[in-house]
């Protein structure tokens, strides 16, 4: 029997009831949102990308859909909160909150239970929820429909679970409105990649670690500022140490807080060593930082987890799927697979394009898994890795500058291919996008004994460094093949190696070390009975001479090398040392001489064909007719070596060039184009710290409006 009841034995007369129904009890608002973090800081580009998202251009959208994705640890539960909080008086229809535990899928809250406890705060009783899921949400969209609110899902594992979870439309509104017409907003926290919810209309924000001045922020609120501040260098190095990470930062600073004796070195030291880096990012009983990251990795597959271990072995900073798949004997398209898959449960970074990159304390995670693969097989993904860079970048160089000899057999099984690139400008594009990643296999190749590989890496990268001129890179990985090849005992590489290296020391005018290293290789190329490593010795040693102000000593140089290519019948040898020579003629005063040997050097350019070298005689030619004063035939010479060597995409014989013709244009009354090809030159020779930077400053500061120079008699 339901409602009222009237129970008695006898009755008389009429029965008059008067029932008054009490009204509808109000909805409940909830008000479900986690405190606002306590020490949140800095992410204003994340912030304010948040705000566009629910601007007006939204007010059309049933829900608005924002979902944040980052590894665990980086702070997506904090910048959500944070944020919601902020806006959340523009949404007066409440708030909710579920913790969905995405972490481990396995173990993920079910889609029912969370929408009987959001249908619950919303003023629904228990007996009134239906048991079928179907049902719950259609239920939930109706109690929610009407209300403009916020949720924030946190830890979701897939876009199914998420999707069920969606609220109803809010009431319409006048468009114009402000921001009464704003839909409901859901915040979807996740550390996979839940492309799905892009049906959904969902915007996707994927966050990163802080920046260096709000992670030494972070950890002077929680620390202390007075003590970060006292050792900032040291909390600099614990914030470096930390990666940035949020988590990791909060961790170290909670420790120290609770320290206050303790100096923010100590922690600092604790850090230095990667092996107990993790151990010392936890407090505990409460938060690790090896957990969150163990969470993610125990999902993995067995091959998915295999693959995160072994990358945390390769060399470089980022990688493609191709040398993943060269290490690990796959192919590419399963590699790809792979790598795509440990990006979406947030353990690798999408650099760029198909490019992935670990954070650096995630490294430090899967290097602590590595440690449980057998030597051998780590020992093999390395040692392919190696091999992947080396053969990558000899089909590359071998495209920069076609004709130049090298020790590597390899040459000579990639001439008998067809080129893999169409240009020397693409070969050098790729050679300078994998740079970061070719240095580190020079490194490890050294550290692994692998030494013939790190000298034959450096040989591949002479290139690169001959048109791009990376100085500082350039000697760095040559000290490191000289040693390898000293180590392997090979000494015509190591007579190799000293000629690379010496050149870098000569374009920086450290004359000495450039000829002691061009010195030292002459001697071993001959106790070797190397012709043409002497040759190029002998080469070297004439340039040095040169550029030391002594062109009769280097012509003697110049001629017995070139003797030599002849003899051996070297073409491309031949062509540059007739080259040289006429440089040295320039160089004495001898312009006439200068300008015949430099004509018939580039007649060798053309006929062999190298139009590098063929740019670098009409440089040089370019050079003598300023000297003469034939101005109009510098600045025509010049402009056409210009041209190719733009093609080319040799920049920093591109900047010698510009320097050369602006002199020439100054002379022609043309200041302004001078001062741009002056300008282009400068950006080159600054960016790898050249010396001839200096020179061309002072080069614009005489070039001032007022002082243009003469177009003189010379141009006329």
């Amino acid at each position: 029997m339901h409602g009222s009841a009237v129970q008695a034995r006898t009755i008389e007369g009429g029965v008059h009831f008067s029932v008054t129904q009490a009204g509808p009890s109000p909805r409940p608002v909830p008000a479900q949102l986690p405190l606002p973090p306590a020490h949140f800081t800095g992410r204003p580009e994340e912030l304010a990308l948040l705000d566009s998202l629910v601007s007006g251009s939204e007010q059309d959208r049933r829900v608005t859909v924002v979902v944040v994705s980052g590894v665990g640890g980086v702070g997506k539960t904090s910048l959500a909160s944070h944020w919601l909080h902020q806006i959340s008086d523009q949404y007066e229809g409440g708030a909710l909150f579920a913790d969905l535990r995405g972490h481990v899928p396995a173990d993920a809250a079910r889609p029912g239970d969370v929408l009987s406890a959001f249908l619950r705060a919303l003023g629904t009783s228990p007996e009134q929820i239906p048991l079928a899921l179907d049902e719950q949400a259609a239920l939930y969209r109706s109690v929610t429909t009407g209300h403009r609110m916020i949720m924030l899902l946190d830890n979701a594992a897939t876009a199914a679970q998420v999707r069920v979870l969606l609220p109803g439309p809010a009431s319409p509104v006048r468009r114009g409105s402000g921001p009464q017409s704003r839909p409901s907003l859901v915040v979807v926290t996740t550390r996979w990649r839940i492309i799905g919810l892009a049906m959904d209309g969902a915007r996707f924000v994927e966050l990163g670690p802080l920046d260096e001045a709000s992670a030494t922020e972070l950890f002077g609120r929680i620390a202390g500022t007075g003590r970060a501040t006292a050792e900032a260098d040291a909390a600099r190095s614990v914030v470096h140490l930390c990666g940035k990470l949020p988590l990791a930062v909060c961790v170290v600073a909670a420790r120290l807080a609770a320290h206050a004796n303790w100096p923010v070195s100590r922690v600092a030291d604790e850090l230095l060593s990667e092996r107990n880096r993790l151990g010392a990012l936890s407090i505990a009983d409460d938060v690790s930082v090896r957990t969150v990251f163990d969470m993610s990795y125990q999902v993995l597959p067995p091959e998915a987890a295999r693959l995160y271990r072994l990358l945390s072995l390769l060399p470089g900073p980022d990688f493609g799927a191709g040398v993943v798949a060269a290490a690990l004997a796959v192919e590419e398209e399963s590699a790809a697979q792979l790598l795509d898959m440990l990006a979406g449960v947030s353990l690798l970074q999408e650099a760029s394009d198909r490019r992935y990159r670990f954070h650096d304390l995630v490294k430090v995670h899967a290097r602590e898994k590595a440690d449980a693969e057998p030597m051998a097989e780590r020992k093999a993904f390395v040692v392919r890795a190696l091999d992947w860079y080396l053969r990558a970048a000899v089909t590359a160089d071998i495209v920069v500058i076609p004709g130049r000899w090298r020790l590597n057999p390899m040459y000579d099984e990639a001439q008998a291919e067809s080129p893999a690139y169409g240009s020397p400008a693409e070969a050098l594009q790729w050679l300078e996008s994998e740079l970061p990643g070719l240095l580190a296999a020079v490194r490890s190749a050294h550290d692994e004994g692998l030494h013939e590989v790190a000298w034959q890496l450096c040989e591949a990268l002479w290139g690169l460094f001959a048109y791009r001129k990376y100085f500082q890179y350039w000697i760095e990985v040559h000290l490191i093949g000289l040693a390898s090849a000293q180590s392997g005992g090979d000494r015509r590489a190591e007579a190799r190696m000293r000629v690379q290296l010496g050149y870098a020391y000569l374009a920086l005018d450290r004359h000495d070390e450039a000829r002691a290293e061009f010195s030292r290789s002459l001697v071993l190329s001959r106790e070797e009975r190397d012709q043409i490593a002497e040759a190029t010795a002998l080469e070297h040693v004439g340039l040095t001479d040169l550029k030391s102000g002594r062109p009769d000593d280097a012509i003697v140089t110049f001629t017995e090398a070139r003797d030599i290519f002849a003899h051996i019948g070297r073409a491309r040898g031949v062509l540059g040392l007739t080259r040289h020579i006429g440089e040295a003629h320039r160089d004495a005063g001898r312009l006439q001489e200068a300008v015949r040997d430099l004509l018939e050097a580039r007649r060798m350019s053309i006929a062999l064909p190298d139009p590098y070298n063929e740019a670098r005689c009409l440089t040089s030619l370019g050079q003598t007719y300023l000297n003469a004063g034939q101005i109009r035939d510098a600045a025509g010479t010049l402009r056409e070596a210009l041209d190719i060597m733009t093609k080319l995409g040799g920049r920093y014989e591109q900047a010698r060039i510009r320097v050369m013709f602006a002199k020439a244009l100054q002379q022609l009354g043309e200041a302004d184009q001078a001062r741009r090809h002056l300008d282009s030159a400068l950006a080159v020779y600054s960016g790898i710290g050249a010396p001839e930077a200096a020179e061309v400053r002072r080069h614009l500061a005489d070039l001032t409006p007022g002082n243009d120079g003469d177009s003189g008699a010379a141009a006329r």
